[in-house]
C-alpha cells in the first residue's frame, strides 16, 4: 500500500512508517475553511482486516489545514478509505455525500 497516490480531488502519500500526507481530502469536513482541494492534512495510517473495521484503510490525522490539530484540540480525526485493484495496481476509494449515490473519488498509485 505504501506509496503516493492521486485522485481528481487531490494526492495522498503514504509512508512505510505508518505516517501519511493529504492534500485535497475527499470528505465533507462542516465548519471546515478555505478550499478543499487545497487542504492538506497529516497524521498516521494502518491496513486493517477488512472485517475489523468500517475501512480497510484507516487514517488518523493529527492535523488538517483550517480544521483539525490535536496539539490543540487534543484526539484525532478518524476517516479511511477503501481498496480496490490487485496487489500489483492497488486503487483506494470512498464514496463522497450518499452512497447510494454511487459517486466516487479514487485514488490511483503513481507509477
Amino acid at each position: 500500500m505504501v506509496g503516493t497516490y492521486r485522485s481528481s480531488l487531490g494526492r495522498l502519500a503514504l509512508s512505510d512508517d505508518g505516517t501519511f500526507t493529504a492534500v485535497g481530502w475527499p470528505a465533507d469536513l462542516k465548519d471546515a475553511t478555505g478550499d478543499p482541494q487545497s487542504r492538506t492534512g497529516s497524521g498516521t495510517w494502518e491496513l486493517d482486516a477488512a472485517n475489523d473495521s468500517d475501512w480497510p484503510v484507516s487514517f488518523s490525522f493529527h492535523k488538517i489545514d483550517d480544521y483539525w490539530d490535536s496539539d490543540v484540540q487534543g484526539g484525532y480525526y478518524g476517516d479511511g478509505l477503501m481498496v480496490s485493484g490487485s496487489r500489483e495496481d492497488p486503487r483506494l476509494y470512498a464514496f463522497l455525500g450518499d452512497p447510494d449515490s454511487c459517486d466516487l473519488v479514487t485514488f490511483t498509485r503513481d507509477g
